[in-house]
């Protein structure tokens, strides 16, 4: 997912770049507003993957956290026995 976003934010500036040389030194605030608005809709994907990345962890160490437990409550159970 990350290498497609690379790759469509890349072919979108190029592509931008190009139409702005090909029109010499005009390049309106319209190429620039659509490439602000390109970069700020990546970085809103970086951060909701982000987002949910640091969920996943989250849930995942609670998972470790309980399964640490259990060990420990097994161990005791042992040892008293």
């Amino acid at each position: 997912m990350t290498a497609q976003l690379v790759s469509d934010s890349s072919s979108a500036r190029e592509s931008s770049e190009s139409s702005a040389s090909s029109r010499g030194s005009l390049a309106t605030v319209s190429d620039n507003a659509s490439l602000m608005k390109l970069m700020k809709s990546y970085q809103a994907d970086q951060q909701v993957e982000y987002l949910h990345l640091q969920a996943e962890i989250e849930v995942l160490f609670q998972q470790l956290q309980a399964l640490k437990q259990q060990k420990l409550k097994q161990t005791d159970r042992h040892e008293k026995n």
